[in-house]
Order: structure tokens, then sequence, then C-alpha cells
């Protein structure tokens, strides 16, 4: 299967990292985080750039990925990056920093949310009560 990570953060090189039998490619718009994932992990291809940008995603071979995932640090960019691949009829994830924005996202038809921050506080205030 052909994976697209736009961000390659912490989640992006871990998502990479869990999906080892699959061809996966990362944007990053950092030239030296690009430039370290690179260097780093010799199986994931990394294109630099601005993932909202056509010739990058082109770049990217972003009509050939079977899945696009958008874990930037930015919720309107993987807003944007999600609205692409699902008009193209990809399997989409997004990440979604900002809780508010989630009722947002789900009304656009953005399915696959990632909230890791409402996770983790869930998680938290759970153990607080449980435990």
């Amino acid at each position: 299967m052909r994976i697209l990570i736009a961000g390659g953060g912490t989640m992006g090189r871990e998502l990479a990292c869990a999906l080892p039998e699959h061809e996966v490619t990362i944007i990053e718009l950092n030239p030296d985080k690009a430039r370290r994932i690179a260097e780093d992990y010799k199986n994931i291809k990394i294109v630099e750039g601005n993932a909202t940008k056509m010739y990058v995603l082109r770049k990217a071979e972003y009509e050939k990925a079977d899945v696009i995932i958008a874990v930037t640090h930015n919720d309107e960019t993987n807003l944007f990056i999600a609205l692409l691949a699902k008009s193209k009829g990809k399997k989409t994830f997004a990440r979604v920093k900002e809780p508010d924005y989630i009722p947002m996202f789900t009304d656009l038809g953005i399915e696959n949310i990632i909230a890791p921050e409402k996770r983790a506080a869930m998680d938290i205030a759970k153990r607080i009560v449980w435990e």
C-alpha cells in the first residue's frame, strides 16, 4: 500500500516506522528535519516542502497514494490536505490539535480524526477518577 504522510514530526515518523511493509512518503516543511529523517530512515521517501502546495503534493505522488495522513502541527493545513485527499477518493486521516475543531472536521466529512491532546486529557482524567 502507498501511504503519504504530511508532517515529519514525532507522529509522522512513528507512523512511518509502524508501517514497514508499506511504501511510505513523508512531506516535511523544515529542511533540517527533512534531511535528518532521510538520513535516519533509509526506507522512507522524503519530500521537502509545504504540503499545501500542489507542486509538492505532485512531487510526493499524492495521486498514487492509497492513504493520505495529515499530521502536521497546523489544523488548517491538516484540514486542507484531508479535504483534498477526500475529494480524490483517498482513505484519509487528519490530526486535530484544537478540540473545538473536531465537529467542523466531522461535518466536512473527515471521519478518521486523530486528536492526541484530547485523547491524552481523557486518559489522564479517567485515571484520576478510576484509580
